[in-house]
Order: structure tokens, then sequence, then C-alpha cells
């Protein structure tokens, strides 16, 4: 069935709404608040490294053989040794210096959200080309349906006037059926576009999340000079220098992994036998205070590698983002070459239009006065509709070119 055409439209859109929307309900997005919750709360757990830490401690033993001295000494009691004993502590610890790893592992982990939210730009960045493609197929839908229906109206009121002809009896019925034949292949042209333009319109419309009516109206943008002529600001680029940042973090916490660490220490336990005296066997309390100090100053040359490995990983992505760089070089010299063919094809089309304009006038004086039949006529026609087609066309392509030049560069 074909749909009324209706050139008042009930619902306007441009692509950067469709765009911000696109990416705003993005199941992609939901990760920016999980990176950060992420974050955060790694860098809570290491910030309570800086608090008093608590363990509470329980052990029990039976011991098959204990600590005898095997003689008797006069006036003096030796208590023997039990063979089950027992303790429970609670182990105190403050950190007092760590070398710089809690600072350092906070700012990795920041660095590592960066990182990762930034990635989740670059994801989000590809859908860019996809609404672009939908947006501007939906454009030609529009404007090709506008031009058929401009040209139907054209041939319907010729086919008045012949049809007075025909009733007249100054022209036969059959120049009337190959006008009327003419219409209803355009009408068809019109049903093609209108179902296409419904499938490109129900794919956009899952994409920015709202129903979008069948009359809506898609506007050209419109790209002035200088805007393509911006530097290239893509968030790929960026990504790449977060990564590198984030190695650059991940060095310093191990710079600071082999630094001595000083903590301040205390225990208060209570046991049988006592641990601090053996020889005093009844359950009793006892307490030490004190000062630990750690520093794993030979560990095999570990850390060496680990910064090695490191270091490869960053000549990885400086190749990495110099072929990046280099593709998006070569992917902007593809673009700017499409604006300018769409340029010269479109001065083209404008002349070709113009001289097609004059001999569809002067055909339909010839036809009028017998000189060419209907369908040489409808020929003459279908030639301007062709032209007019292809210039509406190289316009909207053109456009298109510009818009993928300022999305390859991300200046869009």
């Amino acid at each position: 069935m074909l749909l009324p055409i209706s050139w008042t439209y009930s619902q306007s859109l441009d692509l950067d709404y469709c765009q911000e929307r696109a990416r705003t309900l993005s199941p992609i997005k939901k990760q920016e608040l999980l990176y950060e919750t992420q974050a955060n709360l790694n860098i809570k757990n290491l910030n309570s490294l800086n608090l008093p830490q608590s363990r509470l401690n329980g052990e029990y033993n039976y011991l098959s053989d204990v600590l005898n001295i095997g003689i008797d000494i006069p006036g003096l009691d030796i208590t023997e040794i039990p063979q089950s004993q027992y303790t429970l502590s609670l182990d105190v610890s403050q950190k007092i210096y760590d070398g710089g790893y809690i600072k350092n592992a906070k700012k990795m982990q920041k660095a590592q959200m960066a990182t990762n939210i930034k990635g989740m730009e670059v994801d989000l960045f590809e859908i860019k080309g996809i609404i672009n493609k939908l947006y501007f197929n939906a454009l030609v839908y529009q404007e090709n349906e506008k031009l058929l229906g401009t040209v139907v109206d054209e041939l319907q009121k010729q086919l008045k006037k012949i049809m007075s002809q025909v009733e007249n009896g100054a022209m036969l019925k059959s120049s009337a059926n190959i006008i009327n034949q003419q219409i209803l292949r355009i009408q068809q042209q019109i049903l093609e576009v209108q179902l296409g333009r419904k499938a490109v319109i129900d794919m956009l419309s899952d994409w920015i999340g709202e129903p979008i009516a069948p009359d809506a109206e898609f506007v050209l943008p419109l790209i002035a000079e200088q805007d393509l002529a911006q530097d290239i600001d893509r968030p790929e680029q960026q990504y790449f220098s977060l990564m590198e940042d984030n190695l650059e973090s991940q060095k310093k916490v191990l710079n600071s992994q082999v630094l001595p660490s000083l903590s301040g220490i205390a225990q208060l336990g209570y046991g049988s036998p006592n641990p601090l005296n053996y020889f005093e066997v009844d359950a009793t309390e006892y307490y030490v205070v004190g000062a630990r100090l750690k520093w794993n100053f030979w560990d095999w040359k570990q850390t060496s590698r680990k910064k090695k490995i490191l270091e490869i990983n960053k000549n990885i992505i400086s190749s990495k983002k110099e072929d990046f760089e280099k593709k998006i070089k070569i992917a902007s010299i593809r673009d700017q070459s499409s604006i300018e063919t769409y340029k010269q094809l479109i001065e083209k089309d404008k002349k070709i239009l113009e001289l097609q304009e004059d001999i569809v006038q002067k055909s339909y004086s010839q036809f009028q006065n017998g000189v060419i039949t209907s369908t040489e006529y409808i020929l003459e026609v279908n030639k301007r509709t062709e032209a007019q087609l292809n210039l509406q066309i190289h316009g909207i392509q053109k456009i298109q070119s510009e818009i993928n030049y300022l999305t390859t560069k991300g200046n869009l």
C-alpha cells in the first residue's frame, strides 16, 4: 500500500541528537560508573592499609615431648612444662613507612580507571559510524521520496490536460495511457523508497531508544569549511597515552616495593604456658611491643625483569599508536578524495539537469503538437528525473563524506 506523501513533518531529527542518544543509551556507557566504583573500592582498601591492622590468633598444641632438665637441684623447684599448650593473642600493627607503596598504588588505580574509561569511549566512538550510515540512508530515502512525489504531481497535471484533449478528439487515448502508466511506475518507486525508509527508521529507532514517526524529517547537516581543517583528535590517541601513563604508574609501584618498610607492633596474649616464660605453666597474660623492619633487598632480579616487561609493553603500545595514526591519515585522504569527487560530480549534475530541463520543455511542446509520441516525451522526463536524483544523491553523499571525514579525524 502506497503511503500518502506529506511534506509537513510531525517530528524533526538531526544527526547530533541521534549520535548523542545512541551513545548515552548504549550498554557500554554503564561501564563508566562500574570502573569508577571499582577504582574507589580499591583506593579505599589501600587507604585502610594506613590504619592499624589487627589480627586475633588462637592455637592449641599437644607436644609428644617437652624440655626436661633431668636433674634435681636442692632448693630449686623447677616446674614441669606441660605437654598440652594453648595461646590466644591479639596482634596490632601500625604502618610507619612503606616506601611510598600506598601512594603510588593509589595513583596506579586512578591511572587504570582513566585508561578503562577512555577505552570505553573508544568503543562508544564506533557507534558514530553506524549512526552516520543509518541517518544518511534515511536522508536519501526522504529526499528521493520528495523528488519522485514532485514528478508524480507534474505528470498528473499534464495527464489532466491530455485527458481534456482526448475528450475533445485532439489526442489519442493511448497517449494518456502512457502518461498514466509512467505515473504508476513512479508510484511503485515511491513505495519501494517508503519501505526502505521504514526499515532504516526502525533500526535507528532502536539505537536512539525512542519511536521515530514514519513522516519524521531528517535534517541535512551543514558543514562549515573551517570545520574540515581541524587537527586529528581521536579518543584512541588519548587511550594510548593513558595506557603508557598506566605503565609508568606500575613501574613506580614496583620501585616502592623494593624499599624497606617499617611498622610498629604490639601483641597482647593469654596462654599456658606463658610463651615468654615457659616455666610459668599457669595460664597468664603477656604482651610484646616493638617495631618491625622489612626489606626485600634481593629478589633474584624479579623486579628488574618486571620493569623490562613494562618497557616492552610500552613499546608495543607505541607501535600500535603509530599504526593507528597511519591508518587514520590514509582514511582521511580517502575521505578528502570522496569530497572532491562529489564536488565535481555536482557541478556536472547541475549542467546536465539544466540542459535536460530545456529538452523536456521543448519535448512537451513537440508532444502537444504531435511532433513526437508520448513515449518519446516520457523518455526525456525520465532522463530529467534521473538527473535530478543524481544531483540530489551526490549532494547528500558529499555532506556524508564530509561527516565521515570529520568522524574519522575525531572532530565530530
